[in-house]
């Protein structure tokens, strides 16, 4: 064999071997299990609050993807329960946004710091919501004679 042709050979056997490594990359991939998570439609969901700006059926579609995993036992996706507990927390219901928050941090302990932040955060504008709505009297304590 000369050298050209074992040079031929060469690059036929690393064309035949990409080729092949290609190909089984691909098989691999497609051989992929389902996935830990139920996603549900929560991906849309996103997709229609931050770049529709369709708010309402984005809150739909986390709620429901919520519930479904919770009744059929399924793991619910990371981050899930962090953004309904925003939404509530947005929309007044501050004990529902911190038990929230609370079953993120339960389910997702590397979310803890971050989830125990944003529950001090709602008990902080609790408290000033609190103190806003006592009569100025009861906040300023009278001097005893």
């Amino acid at each position: 064999m000369t050298t050209t042709q074992s040079g031929c050979m060469a690059a036929v056997k690393q064309v035949v071997l990409r080729s092949c490594f290609g190909i089984m990359a691909t098989a691999l991939a497609g051989c992929a299990g389902p996935s830990i998570y139920h996603w549900g439609d929560l991906e849309s969901g996103l997709h229609n609050r931050y770049v529709t700006q369709d708010h309402g059926q984005a809150d739909v579609y986390l709620l429901e993807t919520i519930r479904t995993a919770e009744q059929q036992k399924l793991k619910v996706p990371p981050g899930a329960y962090a953004d309904y507990g925003f939404i509530l927390f947005k929309r007044g219901d501050r004990e529902g946004a911190i038990a929230s928050f609370e079953k993120e941090k339960l389910l997702f302990p590397e979310s803890s710091a971050f989830m125990t932040k944003l529950i001090e955060r709602v008990k902080q504008k609790e408290a000033e919501s609190t103190k806003k709505a006592l009569p100025q009297a009861a906040v300023t304590p009278e001097a005893q004679p």
